[in-house]
């Protein structure tokens, strides 16, 4: 997600990192990886699982979180949810995807990407 922060940004997106890992091990993983390091936007360490359990992506019985992407919009409500199962990454570039459709207010065909055609309604 770091690699893509300017392109979030571009669309007035703002990026929150989450796990529920420490600020400690938030820490040493910036400390040793240089893409991570990178990141400049803010990380919530959610070690009580309080906010991964309010959202329901706690993998059971691992105890540890799916990974997960929201799109809340500036009414801070979710428009787009993403879970993705222990064994597999995101995708960032997919989340923008989503987020230039959300963004047209128009109603977007399946694998639609920005300066496509949109759905026109029948009149």
């Amino acid at each position: 997600m770091g690699d893509l922060k300017g392109d979030f940004a571009d669309r007035d997106a703002v990026l929150i990192g989450a796990s529920t890992d420490t600020d400690f091990v938030h820490f040493a993983w910036r400390k040793s990886d240089e893409r991570l390091a990178a990141c400049d936007f803010p990380w919530i360490a959610d070690n009580s699982k309080k906010l991964a359990n309010a959202l329901g992506i706690v993998a059971e019985p691992e105890g540890v979180a799916f990974r997960a992407t929201f799109i809340v919009d500036p009414h801070n409500v979710i428009q787009h949810v993403t879970v993705n199962g222990l064994n597999q990454g995101r995708n960032p570039a997919e989340a923008l995807r989503v987020l230039d459709a959300l963004q047209t207010d128009e109603l977007c065909p399946c694998n639609w990407s920005q300066g496509e055609e949109v759905l026109k309604p029948a009149a």
